[in-house]
């Protein structure tokens, strides 16, 4: 995410090797929300389906306790960004508003009060967190099977209808449950089959390669050179662009952590595990590092955008590193444990 944002305020430079243009092909970083809510479905999923039930007092347990995860470290980060735009711009009324948009979490829902563009994220995961728990109550008495494509059918069918009714007039939903419950669906079915399936799956190197095909795929469809095939129905591109991305990143995301040897060796190590710790913290306070060193490196590199780019990325980086990781220990790690659920 840091690389892509930096990269687009370079204004997107190109990098061939050969005839290709190597930037095209790391546009797929600019993607990681999608697989963010792949994971976020798939860790939702696995560690609360291993409860042999999960009730309504569950239910709000597990919304206690999201909220408790998220909310100090994204309330001290949304003051400091509305703080940040009041100094350059003078303190205003719909800073206020901003602040009451991140308080519920409706970010994606109303973007013109919200304090950072991508803290829309976070809105469209409390949307998903309102679903997953009947998931989870249901399926023990219906089947997973029947309750999965209730919900997440549903969502889908939902997002279908809304694109031949709306056409291109109402682009906000594209950013809602409504078209991203499919990338969380994806997620929670990599998890269900983990949970239930000891079969060691043979020629991984090939499924790597189809799932990887698969998100490209997905990509290509969201695409602009895609979308302005159709005026009316370019939101049609997008739901099953969504959908294909997050296919191929569910099953890059189960083939990785059913490759506990190589998993391991790559991610096992202590700066790997530190980096996922504070990666929550690195999220929310990278756009405020991020912009005034790209900004600084602009008057720098004026004509050689790739390489201002990347020396932008790393300096930032390094920067967030240490706020990332006092902001994790301050605002995340004192209310982890807060609202568990007892296991049965």
């Amino acid at each position: 995410m840091l690389w892509i944002h930096i990269w687009t305020m370079f204004g997107n430079p190109v990098f061939y090797i050969g005839k290709v243009n190597i930037a095209n092909l790391l546009a797929i970083g600019g993607n990681g929300v999608d697989l963010f809510f792949v994971i976020s479905g798939f860790c939702m999923y696995f560690f609360y389906a291993s409860k042999t039930q999960f009730s309504y007092t569950d239910f709000g347990r597990f919304i206690k306790k999201r909220w408790f995860r998220l909310s100090p470290a994204f309330y001290a980060a949304a003051i400091f960004y509305i703080i940040n735009y009041a100094l350059s711009y003078g303190f205003q009324y719909s800073d206020v508003l901003s602040f009451l948009t991140s308080v519920f979490y409706l970010n994606a829902i109303l973007p013109t009060y919200n304090p950072s563009p991508h803290f829309w994220t976070l809105s469209v995961e409390w949307q998903f967190y309102f679903t997953i728990p009947f998931l989870l109550i249901y399926q023990f008495r219906h089947g997973f099977t029947k309750v999965f494509f209730y919900i997440y059918g549903t969502i889908f069918l939902l997002g279908l209808i809304s694109i031949f009714i709306l056409k291109g007039s109402f682009d906000l939903l594209t950013n809602q449950i409504f078209f991203r419950g499919i990338e969380f669906a994806a997620g929670i079915v990599a998890a269900r089959i983990l949970l239930n399936t000891s079969y060691v799956l043979k020629y991984r190197a090939m499924w790597l390669f189809i799932s990887v095909l698969i998100t490209y795929c997905g990509r290509v469809l969201i695409s602009k050179f895609v979308l302005d095939l159709s005026s009316s129905y370019y939101n049609l591109f997008k739901l099953f662009g969504f959908g294909l991305m997050g296919c191929g990143f569910a099953g890059i995301l189960y083939l990785s952590v059913t490759s506990t040897k190589w998993l391991n060796k790559l991610l096992g190590n202590n700066l790997f595990k530190t980096m996922g710790r504070i990666s929550y913290s690195f999220y929310l306070w990278h756009g405020l590092v991020a912009r005034p060193v790209t900004e600084y490196m602009l008057s720098i590199f004026t004509s050689k955008a790739l390489p201002g780019a990347i020396v932008a990325t790393l300096i930032s980086a390094a920067m967030l590193y240490p706020v990332s990781l006092l902001s994790y220990r301050l605002l995340e790690k004192p209310f982890l444990s807060i609202g568990n659920l007892t296991t049965r």
